[in-house]
């Protein structure tokens, strides 16, 4: 019976092991969200990076040929058996990233320059402009060309502020942050 598996690849080498797992007829799903453009960089990164899954029956392909391929250091496995992932987490997981896809025209989520993501509510700094080192929380995307709102704390009162996404960078290690409530 086919069940998805996670796999755990050598650094940077995700679409190496998908690419040969897809050769071999089976169906690979390989998480990835949307980065802000680098020169000489790829625009998107893996979600969980050196992991990737793969549906197989392995009764029929073995555990050799997803734990051995190119690229690969392993089948994630618990007690040297490999544990299957449920069909709802990966659907679920495509769910959630597909708002993520610049492409679907998705509003909701926000990735900065160093690949986090942002969510409603998510605490950022501003990184430069008028309101440079502030700290804010993050609202809502305004547009696909990439204005935002957030909310910045002001003269005892939440005010809101407009600005480019690419100003923004998620304050690591803080908990989200509700302005209604303050």
């Amino acid at each position: 019976m086919q069940h998805w598996y996670a796999l755990h690849a050598k650094p940077h080498k995700e679409r190496q092991v998908a690419v040969y797992l897809t050769a071999r007829g089976i169906q690979v799903y390989l998480p990835t969200v949307p980065v802000p453009a680098r020169p000489g960089r790829p625009n998107i990164r893996a979600f969980f990076p050196r992991y990737l899954f793969a549906q197989a029956d392995l009764d029929v392909v073995g555990v050799w040929t997803l734990h051995h391929a190119p690229g690969m250091t392993g089948i994630v496995m618990f007690g040297g058996t490999p544990v299957p992932v449920a069909d709802i987490v990966i659907d679920q997981l495509k769910q959630r990233l597909a708002r993520l896809d610049p492409s679907t025209g998705a509003q909701g989520v926000l990735v900065d320059d160093r690949g986090e993501i942002i969510e409603p509510g998510d605490r950022v700094a501003i990184k430069a402009g008028p309101f440079a080192e502030l700290e804010a929380v993050f609202d809502r995307r305004l547009s696909a060309a990439g204005r935002v709102r957030v909310l910045i704390h002001l003269l005892q009162h939440w005010a809101s502020l407009e600005l480019d996404a690419d100003l923004l960078r998620k304050a690591t290690g803080l908990p989200k942050r509700e302005a209604s409530r303050e």
